[in-house]
């Protein structure tokens, strides 16, 4: 665990328990009518980009009103994984320039293609390379939990996790009806919980997305970046896994399939020919082989057949008495 995150999650342990906290929202071109001068919040986090062609129209009026406000900021991009990580986290970059360094950069992880961690991994780390600031990465407390994020945590990108207990509308950050605090299973700790999406707030009709922040002022600015506060090392291109590693990575779904995993994997720099034929031998190789035992077989002479021994051969059939196998029946021997 890298010195900014431990630094992170001490600050983060002590501000739960003196309950320390920032409440804000997260807004974008659909609550285009809303007034921030009247909205009760301690940050303000605004759509940027989504893709590679579209900016939000309503992001840098709303960025410069929350800032002239004194709040603390946050912009996200929303991943469409259809497209090439680097291009999309190049787009963001390039639109929201004058943001790093003041403001929370986020990548807005809900489309398409939740499993694609090695993606929003790539994603992370061009914006990272290019901006020398390190991205949260939002998604939901199921998303968290159902696929492989190792790579993302333990990279120190700090997560923003979503759970909402039920569409009723809660009013002024009134978190009585939150439910229970989500659980993540990669992250020693998240430094942000959106916990409604129906909140209600003095000051706008509509419904709005409410979130509580575990910290104060100074470490927001540390996610941030912001001048003055210590910032992890910016690195220089990532560092490339072997092709064995990228071929487990295909078996546990990470690179999608047919055509789709052609396509990232050419782009992340990869030969698909040279990792698909890994990948084939690898599920030759842990594919499962029966023997269908004839009259005259024992345990022991299949076993030596096939290189293992007759109590291995039980083990994995389940069968009780090696002692006793009959003609016709099929055992697994690999």
């Amino acid at each position: 665990m890298g010195k900014r995150r431990i630094d992170l999650l001490k600050q983060t342990l002590i501000y739960e328990e003196k309950n320390m906290t920032l409440k804000g929202i997260d807004i974008s071109n659909w609550q285009a009518g809303i007034d921030l001068s009247k909205i009760d919040c301690d940050f303000v986090i605004v759509k940027a980009t989504e893709g590679i062609g579209y900016v939000d129209r309503k992001c840098d009026s709303f960025y410069q009103q929350a800032k002239r406000l004194g709040k603390k900021l946050g912009f996200y991009h929303f991943a469409r994984p259809r497209n090439d990580a680097v291009r999309e986290a190049q787009y963001f970059y390039n639109n929201t320039k004058n943001y790093f360094g003041e403001a929370i950069p986020i990548l807005d992880w809900e489309a398409e293609n939740k499993s694609d961690v090695a993606w929003a991994k790539r994603w992370l780390d061009e914006v990272y390379r290019l901006s020398g600031v390190k991205p949260v990465i939002y998604m939901s407390e199921s998303v968290a939990n159902s696929y492989n994020w190792s790579s993302v945590a333990n990279a120190d990108y700090g997560l923003w996790v979503a759970k909402y207990r039920d569409n009723n509308p809660d009013y002024n950050y009134n978190m009585a009806n939150a439910g229970s605090r989500p659980k993540v299973k990669w992250w020693k700790f998240y430094c942000m919980w959106q916990w409604t999406s129906t909140g209600r707030l003095n000051g706008y009709s509509g419904n709005l997305d409410c979130n509580v922040f575990y910290g104060d002022g100074t470490t927001w600015d540390k996610y941030a970046g912001k001048s003055g506060t210590t910032q992890p090392v910016k690195p220089t291109q990532p560092v490339k896994k072997s092709n064995e590693e990228i071929a487990n990575e295909v078996i546990n779904g990470v690179w999608g399939n047919g055509d789709d995993r052609k396509q990232r994997l050419t782009s992340a720099g990869y030969n698909y020919t040279v990792i698909q034929a890994i990948v084939n031998k690898l599920m030759g190789a842990n594919k499962a082989v029966y023997y269908t035992v004839r009259s005259g077989d024992t345990l022991s002479a299949i076993a030596s057949k096939y290189g293992t021994t007759y109590q291995q051969l039980a083990k994995i059939n389940g069968i009780a008495n090696p002692n006793k196998i009959y003609p016709g029946q099929k055992i697994r021997v690999k």
